[in-house]
């Protein structure tokens, strides 16, 4: 059965739409810049709108109201990476701590990212005591280490932020990837906090939302999830294979 969403505009977001809009309208020299103008206003509201339905959409997931899966039909999502997803199902993921899965990934070596993308990586890493090499794994899996990047969905940059998320950590700009790296650190600093330092939950919660987590006691049955743990640790602990 499909699932048709249908976003609720109060008042305020209606002002904020109409406000854009008004901003964006000059008066047109002749009709065809008229229609011009009015096209790109229609175009304009319309992503508003939607951005606002998959915000709506994100948080009901979030909260574990709706269930990733549904979330993804809904969107059409397909998730970023730079190879095939292991479509091959998680079995006992083993809960790693912070500190074992540190030297595990130590001992091997670290994780590769751009020149340019280092120093980030170890401001937010100092910052907000995750270790660097797991934020450098989040980001190959995310976007492979693209600022740039727009999943179907709406995530944002190096780390992917959802536009609410993205707000909820202070991220002005999802695109500049200093301020995206830092907002994708504090997310996981909060994940390890409420999950005691576990890192498999924590991701999961960085893909599926704590609220899925919670509900399932553990990582959801949402294969994507599954497979984005596994994915993520992968790099993590074995970042030269």
């Amino acid at each position: 059965m499909g699932v048709t969403v249908l976003p609720y505009i109060d008042q305020t977001q209606t002002a904020r739409l109409q406000e854009a809009a008004s901003a964006n309208i000059q008066t047109p020299k002749n009709t065809d810049e008229a229609v011009t103008t009015f096209k790109e206003c229609l175009a304009s509201a319309e992503r508003s709108v939607q951005a606002m339905a998959v915000d709506a959409l994100l948080a009901a997931s979030n909260s574990g109201a709706v269930s990733l899966d549904t979330v993804q039909q809904i969107l059409g999502f397909t998730p970023q990476t730079d190879a095939p997803v292991d479509t091959s199902p998680v079995t006992d993921t083993p809960a790693i701590s912070s500190s074992s899965a540190t030297n595990s990934t130590t001992s091997s070596g670290s994780v590769s990212s751009p020149e340019n993308l280092e120093e980030y990586f170890k401001e937010a890493s100092e910052t907000y005591g995750v270790d660097i090499n797991l934020l450098k794994a989040i980001a190959k899996q995310e976007s492979n280490f693209n600022p740039s990047a727009t999943s179907s969905a709406g995530a944002m940059g190096v780390m992917q932020l959802m536009p609410s998320t993205a707000k909820g950590l202070g991220v002005t700009n999802a695109y500049d990837a200093q301020q995206n790296i830092m907002g994708g650190a504090k997310l996981m600093a909060q994940n390890l906090k409420k999950y005691n330092g576990d890192v498999s939950l924590a991701l999961a919660a960085y893909n599926a939302g704590g609220g899925n987590v919670d509900k399932y006691g553990g990582i959801p049955p949402f294969k994507e999830t599954q497979n984005y743990v596994k994915k993520v640790l992968g790099y993590y602990q074995n970042p030269n294979a």
